[in-house]
């Protein structure tokens, strides 16, 4: 029987009351955790130094054809490559469309449409040389002017490509000068461009899907270069991708670089937990996402099926805070707020131990992350009630603080899990200390309107990024608009995060910038982080090979994948 986290943390708690959230009586911080390297590009017409890591290897020789089927977790319906609907959309936009470059787990860059790139002035341009043997799946050739067309779709504002605007950076043109040459220019350094354009948004679609495509309006049919070709969708969510035979042309990332193993690959979006894995233990599937935790520890060692774990990188799972609406304008209560939280209770007992505590602003695995931040808070509860007197925030009836008879209460908005069943452990912990909690629970339309117009005092925090420049996404005042929840607009804090991403990918002087920002950060206090989230992808064992890509949003094209029929 599978078991959600909500119906877990609903049990635990009318069997041992407030138990499962019990107050511990001392900061509970997790051992720090090496930072990787940055990514290394690679240029010429290959890519040097060692081969990427593989995944477990099989015993057998890969085989070709077989049909994969696949539940998702969540929406794929909409795949426009500048506007998905999410991440399960991305698996599909990352099969079909082929990028200018790849970047494998390790986070090393490799060719593939472009065989070779330079970076001049510090990253003030760059210059990619294309392949010139690639073919869309519908005939049409890759040239330079294709790439410049599909770019400038996503910077024009009427593709509403907001999200994926911002990972241009400080864009100035895009040129062609002739079929194999394409140039990016900007009007300050970013040398952290190539760690954006690896990701699927950035996919090239066929010229022909543009000539068709209205302005404005959301491709729904992409047509790419890539290992598969979209094959077929329905109403009910399952969309259907088909082999490309003609594939020649992957990257060196991968060990094969032709036509993939795999015929046909079956993904269907079913956003219910219970209901996926029920789906994968039938046999109608043979691959799901995010396995709950609960179903993992029942599962892992079941040898009829074989699991991934992959860290997500990127902002550190938990709340962001508004810091321009009462009471989180009051830095004692967003400082409370992140000593009254119990985080290794809700890691351990509500997520299993699956996934790793976090303080700071930054998942674990994050190039920039300053481990620093991991003992700045922990959980004291005495300590949260000291900032909170201190503030002249006093208990009033019931317990709940007051201030100049304004009540301590905070609005939390949610959508979905896992931040609705932490913020329903934090509800308990926060009450200890004086601060009701109040739960808001949206659809994702009316939750994103209300955050994005600055009604809440805490929202869920998220942000997929390999590098700490996604804190410049969050928190700077010219980040992505949609995506600062915190409304935070604070100009030492902006000079830091501008003067990041202009320096040297790999750094010391980057390092040391971003080490300040984020001590920066932690005495602002704009988030209250829990925890660096680890994915864990499900499959029948007879699925081999399966690899993610180094954020761990996706997995890699299915280019190395097989099925044991």
């Amino acid at each position: 029987m599978t078991t959600t986290r909500r119906a877990f943390l609903l049990r635990t708690t009318v069997l041992g009351g407030l138990g499962l959230l019990a107050a511990a009586c001392s900061p509970s911080v997790p051992a720090p955790a090496a930072t990787p390297a940055a990514p290394k590009p690679a240029t010429g017409s290959g890519a040097t130094g060692t081969a990427p890591a593989a995944p477990a290897a099989s015993a057998a020789q890969p085989k070709r054809g077989g049909t994969l089927t696949w539940a998702q977790w969540d929406r794929n319906d909409a795949l426009d490559p500048a506007s998905p609907s999410g991440a399960s959309a991305t698996e599909i936009i990352g099969n079909v469309l082929d990028t200018l470059v790849v970047m494998d787990e390790n986070q090393k860059i490799y060719p593939s449409l472009a065989t070779k790139w330079t970076m001049d002035g510090g990253g003030t341009s760059y210059t990619f040389t294309l392949r010139d043997d690639v073919k869309f799946t519908d005939g049409s050739a890759l040239d330079a002017t294709v790439v410049k067309r599909n770019w400038e779709r996503i910077l024009d504002p009427k593709t509403k490509a907001a999200g994926v605007v911002s990972l241009f950076g400080p864009i100035n043109a895009i040129k062609a000068p002739d079929p194999r040459t394409l140039t990016v220019s900007f009007k300050e350094p970013f040398p952290q461009f190539l760690q954006a354009v690896w990701r699927p948004y950035f996919g090239i679609l066929s010229p022909k899907v543009l000539d068709a495509a209205k302005v404005g309006e959301p491709i729904s049919d992409i047509v790419g270069s890539g290992p598969y070709r979209l094959a077929g969708r329905a109403a009910d969510g399952l969309v259907t991708l088909e082999a490309n035979a003609a594939y020649a042309w992957g990257s060196e990332a991968f060990k094969n670089r032709k036509a993939p193993y795999i015929q046909t690959i079956k993904l269907r979006s079913v956003q219910e937990p219970g209901t996926r894995l029920a789906t994968l233990e039938s046999g109608e599937n043979l691959l799901i996402d995010e396995l709950s935790e609960p179903d993992y520890a029942r599962l892992k060692a079941d040898r009829r099926f074989t699991f991934v774990e992959t860290p997500r990188k990127g902002i550190a799972l938990g709340f962001s805070i508004n810091v321009s609406k009462a009471p989180t304008d009051d830095a004692a209560v967003r400082q409370a707020m992140s000593w009254a939280i119990d985080r290794k209770s809700i890691v351990d007992k509500l997520f299993f131990g699956v996934h790793k505590v976090t303080v700071g602003p930054l998942a674990e695995g994050v190039w920039g992350r300053w481990e620093g931040a991991e003992k700045v808070y922990g959980y004291d509860p005495k300590k949260a009630q000291d900032l909170l007197e201190v503030a002249s925030w006093k208990v009033g009836p019931g317990g709940i603080r007051e201030k100049a008879g304004q009540k301590l209460a905070v609005d939390l908005v949610t959508f979905r899990s896992p931040w609705t069943e932490i913020a329903e452990a934090a509800q308990a912990q926060f009450r200890q200390v004086g601060i009701d909690l109040q739960i808001q629970k949206m659809e994702r339309g009316a939750y994103l309107d209300y955050v994005r117009a600055y009604k809440h005092n805490m929202s869920a925090s998220a942000g997929t990024n390999i590098d700490a420049d996604e804190l410049r996404n969050r928190y700077a005042s010219k980040g992505i608009p949609a995506a600062n929840f915190s409304n935070l607009k604070d100009t030492e804090l902006d000079a830091m995060l501008a003067r990041g991403a202009q320096l040297p990918a790999d750094s010391a002087e980057r390092m040391k910038v971003y080490e300040d920002a984020q001590r920066r950060l932690m005495d602002i206090a704009p988030f209250v982080s829990v925890m660096s989230q680890v994915r864990v992808m499900a499959m029948a064992s007879k699925v081999k090979d399966l690899r993610m890509v180094a954020d761990g949003l996706n997995a890699q094209p299915m280019l190395d994948t097989w099925i044991d029929a």
